[in-house]
């Protein structure tokens, strides 16, 4: 330790020590998660399949081959898809079915969150199979909404990725009760160094039928990669909008001279790094999925 003047060794130390022990909980969380993606993992990677096997067309308005390009090109947050379907992926009525029937499913089906950064949440996965979906017992609304959002990656795979995309099992049904200071941090989908973890593309479906932003606040915020390219953006959370964006993770300058040298030959892969965080909603509950499409 460099001592600069006036300052003991051992106060340094002891600012350290609280710094480290602060920090402990997230520590062990991600350490937790790695162990369980290392246990899990062989298995876990038989149950993928291509994202053309779940195409339906009744979608292929949502995202369309510029898009598809927009978003591979991850160039911060103009990047990001935000995306209000006309046709909507349901009617209204529909939507509110699914989203009731999926708030009487998190006293069910969900866990508080353990995330440090995560906190006053609750999680639950849906899966992404109709058969399995079915054979619990989800009305065909939810079914129908389930169908949907696993066929929207299909819509990024055809246009070229870079690499092959795979569809994981499962969906995560996320739940923050309106008024209890819940948030997400900012944060990334895919962290360097994340062992096992290969979220390449985040689709969120908001179920908020008549979300008052204003009143609820529960935004979305997108921040930009460096405080020069701007003001962090807030997305309403509103029922039937779809945003996608890169999970990605920051890339080393290594890594990006290995993009530009694959990039003169016709074969780049996407870089992205969307930093998000969800705001505190007020007065009412947000629900959303979230459908991480992982890279072979």
């Amino acid at each position: 330790l460099t001592r600069p003047p006036g300052r003991p060794v051992r106060l340094q130390l002891e600012e350290l020590a609280d710094t480290l022990d602060g920090s402990r909980e997230a520590r062990e969380y991600e350490l937790r998660a790695r162990l369980v993606r290392s246990v899990t993992e062989g298995a876990y990677n038989k149950l993928r399949p291509p994202p053309e096997s779940l195409a339906d067309p009744s979608v292929d308005h949502v995202i369309s081959a510029r898009d598809a390009a927009r978003l591979r090109g991850g160039g911060g947050i103009d990047a990001v898809l935000v995306l209000d379907p006309e046709p909507a992926l349901l009617p209204r009525h529909a939507l509110a079915e699914a989203s009731d029937e999926l708030r009487r499913l998190v006293a069910q089906r969900t866990q508080e969150s353990i995330n440090p950064c995560n906190r006053g949440s609750w999680h639950g996965f849906l899966p992404l199979d109709a058969d399995k979906a079915a054979r619990q017992g989800l009305g065909p609304s939810t079914l129908a909404l389930l169908r949907k959002l696993g066929a929207l990656p299909a819509l990024v795979s055809r246009c070229g990725w870079g690499r092959p995309l795979v569809l994981p099992p499962a969906v995560q049904l996320g739940f923050y009760p309106g008024g209890s200071g819940a948030r997400y941090s900012p944060h990334l989908d895919r962290n360097p160094g994340e062992v096992g973890l290969k979220r390449e593309i985040t689709f969120l479906l908001y179920l908020n039928v008549d979300w008052d932003t204003d009143r609820h606040g529960g935004c979305l915020r997108l921040h930009p990669p460096d405080r020069a390219s701007g003001a962090p953006v807030d997305v309403a959370p509103l029922g039937g909008r779809v945003v996608v964006f890169q999970s990605g993770k920051r890339h080393t300058r290594a890594a990006l001279r290995w993009n530009a040298a694959m990039t003169s030959l016709g074969a780049s892969l996407p870089i992205g790094k969307q930093l998000h965080e969800v705001l505190p909603c007020d007065g009412a509950d947000r629900l959303a999925l979230t459908l991480w499409c992982e890279y072979e």
